[in-house]
């Protein structure tokens, strides 16, 4: 090869300044938000498991004390705990109270301000169909024995039977937080514009807070008789 070859492809100090100024560019501006975004993605998916489990928690409860609606609430905040523990602090017995005690109460404040539990079963139809009173009079109640001998067909306005009515269905709609910065912003105002038409007004004040709405159902057979003060 020629001297003068060889010159034509020697680059030069200055182009190699600018390669290097241009990956950083690119891996501020494409490579961090990507990683961020996956980070950002495996902790929504603990986050929504999270949030399965304590539905299911506060469904239970609530099938074990006539469908209490306070009740639940307190088992959800419970159960929702872990994902406001500092991970960065070994909880230990000398320091239990110290980790724990913030946690709990983010936890229950974020329950009154960014989450509900929606009752969808039984419905008050339910209880004009198979509602009776409750013994000592504590209300109108459906009752929970002998299914298959008692009250046993259709119900005229549930259009359900008492069995089916006695199946405690909740909804709770809780705003997760994320916990990325930069890319936190970035993915709820794509959600909010991609769900600008079918957004509730409780959906726009989540997305407001940099919060992500996420939704979970759980379906329990109730022990103890649905009391129609709770629904």
């Amino acid at each position: 090869m020629s001297e003068r070859t060889s010159k034509r492809f020697r680059r030069s100090p200055l182009q190699n300044g600018a390669a290097t100024i241009e990956f950083y560019v690119v891996s501020f501006f494409v490579f961090i938000p990507m990683v961020m975004a996956v980070l950002q993605m495996g902790l929504f998916f603990v986050a929504k498991n999270t949030v399965n489990m304590a539905t299911l928690a506060a469904a239970r409860a609530g099938a074990a004390t006539g469908g209490d609606k306070s009740v639940m609430t307190n088992t959800f905040a419970k159960a929702i705990v872990p994902l406001y523990i500092n991970s960065t602090q070994e909880i230990t017995p000398s320091n239990y109270v110290n980790v724990m005690a913030p946690a709990i109460i983010k936890a229950r404040a974020d329950m009154i301000l960014f989450s509900s539990i929606t009752t969808l079963n039984p419905t008050r139809n339910s209880f004009t169909d198979f509602g009776r009173p409750g013994p000592g009079g504590k209300g109108t109640i459906i009752p929970t024995t002998s299914l298959d001998t008692y009250m046993t067909g259709v119900g005229g306005s549930s259009k359900q039977t008492r069995a089916d009515a006695l199946l405690l269905k909740i909804e709770v709609r809780y705003c997760y937080e994320l916990k990325m910065p930069i890319i936190d912003k970035m993915i709820t105002k794509t959600l909010l514009e991609l769900d600008n038409l079918q957004a509730s007004i409780a959906d726009r004040a989540c997305y407001a807070a940099n919060r992500v709405p996420v939704k979970s159902q759980a379906v329990v057979r109730m022990t103890e008789p649905p009391l129609l003060a709770n629904f």
